[in-house]
C-alpha cells in the first residue's frame, strides 16, 4: 500500500510539474510580450494611454456601458497594466454577468500568475464565480483541470476536491447533448489515472489492494453506465469503448437496456439539435420549440438544462427569462434553485420590472429575511426603468409585502411606521421624478388610505390621505369621488358619506349622473324619505346648472363651428375672385380662338365613316399613301 501511495504522489508530482513548465513557458511570453510592448513606439504607448483615459471617462459618465467595458478590458490588458485590468474586471463583473469568452480569459491571465497557495486559492473563487453566471461546459472542464492540477501530498483529499469539482460539472452540463460527452470522458480518464496508481508492480497483491481496485473499477463502470444512459452526440464511440474496456463478467447487464433507451431518444432529439446548430445565432422560437417537446417527455432535468442552453445565446431576452423561472416556481418549487436563477436574470435584463417583481416574491415565498427584500428593491430602483409605471409596479410589489409582514394581532407599531414611511417615500419618488403622471391614478395613496381605513380603524388619516388625492388633480373626476365613497361606506359612518356625496355632486364636471345615481341608492339603502328627497333636491338644483353649463358649451361650439365655416367660406370665394381675375383677357382670347378654330372644323372636316343601303355605318379605309408611307417604316 505504501508503494501505491508513492507512485501516486509521484504520477501528481509529474502533473503538477508540467503544469509549472507550462505556466513558466506562459509567463515568459508574458516577458517577451513585455519587451516588445518596450520596444514599441512612444507614440503608439501614447495612443493607447489616450484610449484608455477616454474609456474611463466615458464610463465615469455611464457605467452601464458593456461594451466600453470590453474595449477597456482589452486596452488595459494590451498595456500592461495588471492592477488597474484586475480593478476593470472587478468592476464590470459587478455589474454584469460576464461570458465564458471573458472569464476563461481572466482566469487564465490569473492561472499564469498564480504560485502561492493563496493565489490559487484565489483563482478557485473566480471559478466559482464564473460557473455562476452561465452554463460553459468549457469552464467547468477547466476548473476541474485546474484542480487535478493542484493535487499534492494531500492524498485522498485533493482526489475528493476533484471528484466534487467533476460532479458539480456534470450536474451541470453533462446533459448538454452537443458538449456533454467531453465532460464525462475526462471525469472518466481522471478515474482511470487513479485506478493506474492502483495497479502492483509486482505479482504481490494484498486483499486491501485488491478492494481497492475492485472499488475503483466499479466507479469507473459506474460513470460509464451514468453516461451511457443520457443521450449525447457520439454515443455509440462511448459504448465500444465501455465494450472494450474491463472484463465481461463484471460488466452491469442494465447497461445496453439504459444504452438503447437513451439512443432512441437521442434519435428524436436530433432534429432539433441540428435545427440549433443552423440557426446562428440560435433564435428563441428554435429553443422555444426544443423546450416544448421536452415539456411533453417530462424530464425537468432536461428542461433545464435546455433552458440554461437557451440564455446562453438569448441572455438579454426577459421573455425567456420568465418563462425559465415560471417553469421552475411551477415545477421544481426549490429555493435553491430559483432564486440563483431569478438573480442572474435580473443582471442579464435590470430594466424587466416583472423579473424584479418576480424576485421580491420569490424572496418572500422562500422567507428570505426583510434585509434582503429591501437590499433587492433598492437595486431594482436603481436599475433605471423606462417609465414611472415600472417603477409605481416595483413600489407597489415592495409595499406588498411590507404589508403582509404585519401581524394584526399583535405588536407591530414598528412595521406598521415602516410601512406608512415607505408610502410616503415612493409617492414622493415618483412625484419627483415624474411630476403629476409618475402615480397619475394615485395608486398608492388609495393603497395607503384603505390600510388606514380597514386594518389601522384610523378614517381620519383616510380622509386626509383622500383630500390629497383630490387635489392632486382629481377634484372634478367623478371615479375618483366614487372610489372615496365606497371606502367611507365601507369604513366611516352615513354622516361623512352624505357630505362627500355632496362636495362631489359640486365638484364633478366629468360624469355627475355617477355620483347623482351613487347618492340616490344609498339613501335608499341607509336613509329616511326625508334624507332621500333632501339629496333628490341637491341633485336636481346641480343637474340644472349642469345642463345650462353643457348647452351654452354646446352652443359655444355651435358659433364656433359656424364661424370657421363662413372664414373658409370667404376665404374660398376670395380665392376664386383672384384666379378670375388673373385670367382676365386671356380667357376671352381663348374662348374667340376655339370658336374659330370649331368654325374651321365644322367647314373641313368629314365623317371617318360611310352609310350603306340598309343603315350600316362602315369605317373610310385609311389614306393610301399613309399606309404606304407605314409599310415602308416598317421595312
Amino acid at each position: 500500500m505504501a508503494d501505491s501511495a508513492i507512485r501516486m504522489e509521484n504520477v501528481i508530482d509529474v502533473s503538477v510539474d508540467e503544469c509549472e513548465m507550462e505556466k513558466t513557458t506562459i509567463a515568459i511570453n508574458y516577458n517577451e510580450d513585455d519587451g516588445d510592448s518596450d520596444d514599441s513606439s512612444d507614440e503608439d504607448e501614447s495612443g493607447l494611454l489616450t484610449e484608455i483615459e477616454k474609456l474611463e471617462a466615458t464610463l465615469q459618465t455611464n457605467p452601464y456601458l458593456y461594451d466600453i467595458h470590453v474595449a477597456l478590458i482589452a486596452a488595459l490588458k494590451k498595456s500592461g497594466n495588471l492592477e488597474k485590468l484586475r480593478r476593470q474586471r472587478e468592476q464590470m463583473s459587478s455589474l454584469f454577468p460576464l461570458t465564458e469568452v471573458l472569464w476563461l480569459d481572466w482566469i487564465r491571465d490569473e492561472m499564469n500568475l498564480s504560485v502561492s497557495d493563496v493565489e490559487k486559492d484565489a483563482v478557485v473563487v473566480l471559478f466559482e464565480r464564473a460557473v455562476k453566471d452561465y452554463l460553459s461546459v468549457e469552464l467547468w472542464l477547466e476548473y476541474a483541470q485546474f484542480s487535478i492540477g493542484r493535487m499534492g501530498s494531500s492524498g485522498e483529499n485533493d482526489i475528493c476536491r476533484c471528484r466534487e469539482v467533476f460532479e458539480r460539472a456534470i450536474v451541470a452540463g453533462g446533459l448538454h447533448v452537443s458538449k456533454g460527452s467531453v465532460l464525462w470522458e475526462a471525469y472518466r480518464e481522471f478515474e482511470k489515472a487513479i485506478l493506474m496508481t492502483l495497479q502492483p508492480l509486482d505479482s504481490d497483491v494484498t486483499a486491501e489492494r485488491e478492494q481497492a481496485i475492485s472499488r475503483q473499477c466499479n466507479r469507473i463502470l459506474n460513470i460509464f453506465k451514468r453516461q451511457l444512459s443520457v443521450p449525447l452526440l457520439e454515443m455509440e464511440k462511448t459504448y465500444e469503448e465501455f465494450e472494450d474496456w474491463g472484463s465481461v463478467e463484471k460488466r452491469d447487464p442494465n447497461v445496453k437496456f439504459v444504452y438503447n433507451k437513451a439512443h432512441a431518444k437521442l434519435k428524436k432529439i436530433t432534429p432539433f439539435e441540428e435545427a440549433l446548430f443552423r440557426a446562428e445565432p440560435s433564435t428563441e422560437s428554435v429553443y422555444r420549440n426544443y423546450i416544448n417537446f421536452e415539456m411533453q417527455e417530462g424530464e425537468p432535468t432536461r428542461i433545464q438544462c435546455l433552458y440554461e442552453r437557451a440564455i446562453v445565446d438569448n441572455c438579454l431576452s426577459s421573455l425567456m427569462w420568465e418563462e425559465y423561472v415560471n417553469y421552475l416556481e411551477v415545477q421544481l418549487k426549490i429555493s435553491d434553485v430559483i432564486l440563483p436563477v431569478y438573480e442572474r436574470a435580473v443582471r442579464n435584463c435590470p430594466w424587466s420590472v416583472k423579473l424584479w417583481q418576480g424576485y421580491l416574491r420569490a424572496l418572500e415565498r422562500y422567507n428570505e429575511s426583510s434585509d434582503k427584500v429591501k437590499e433587492v428593491t433598492e437595486t431594482a430602483l436603481a436599475a433605471g426603468f423606462s417609465s414611472a409605471d415600472e417603477f409605481r409596479e416595483l413600489w407597489l410589489t415592495y409595499l406588498d409585502f411590507l404589508r403582509r409582514q404585519i401581524n394584526w394581532n399583535q405588536d407591530h407599531d414598528e412595521v406598521l411606521e415602516l410601512l406608512r414611511r415607505t408610502f410616503e417615500k415612493a409617492h414622493k419618488h415618483l412625484i419627483d421624478g415624474f411630476g403629476l403622471d409618475g402615480d397619475f391614478n394615485c395608486l398608492i395613496l388609495q393603497y395607503w388610505a384603505r390600510i388606514e381605513a380597514k386594518y389601522c380603524k384610523n378614517m381620519e388619516k383616510a380622509r386626509e390621505i383622500w383630500n390629497d388625492i383630490l387635489h392632486l388633480g382629481h377634484m372634478q373626476k367623478a371615479q375618483m369621488w366614487l372610489e372615496y365613497s365606497n371606502l367611507e361606506k365601507a369604513f366611516g359612518n352615513a354622516k361623512h358619506v352624505r357630505k362627500l356625496f355632496a362636495r362631489a355632486m359640486q365638484s364633478t364636471s366629468d360624469w355627475p349622473e355617477s355620483i347623482a345615481e351613487a347618492w340616490l341608492n344609498f339613501e335608499r339603502d341607509e336613509g329616511t324619505l326625508e334624507q332621500w328627497e333632501v339629496a333628490l333636491s341637491k341633485i336636481k338644483s346641480r343637474m340644472k346648472i349642469i345642463q345650462e353649463k353643457r348647452l351654452q358649451a354646446v352652443e359655444q361650439n355651435a358659433t364656433e363651428e359656424e364661424a370657421e365655416k363662413l372664414k373658409k367660406t370667404e376665404t374660398v370665394r376670395q380665392n376664386v375672385d383672384g384666379y378670375a381675375k388673373c385670367l382676365g383677357s386671356r380667357s376671352l382670347k381663348r374662348v374667340a380662338m376655339k370658336r374659330k378654330f370649331e368654325d374651321l372644323n365644322e367647314q373641313t372636316a368629314k365623317p371617318n365613316f360611310t352609310t350603306d343601303r340598309d343603315g350600316f355605318k362602315i369605317p373610310r379605309m385609311p389614306n393610301q399613301e399613309i399606309g404606304r408611307a407605314s409599310c415602308r417604316e416598317r421595312v
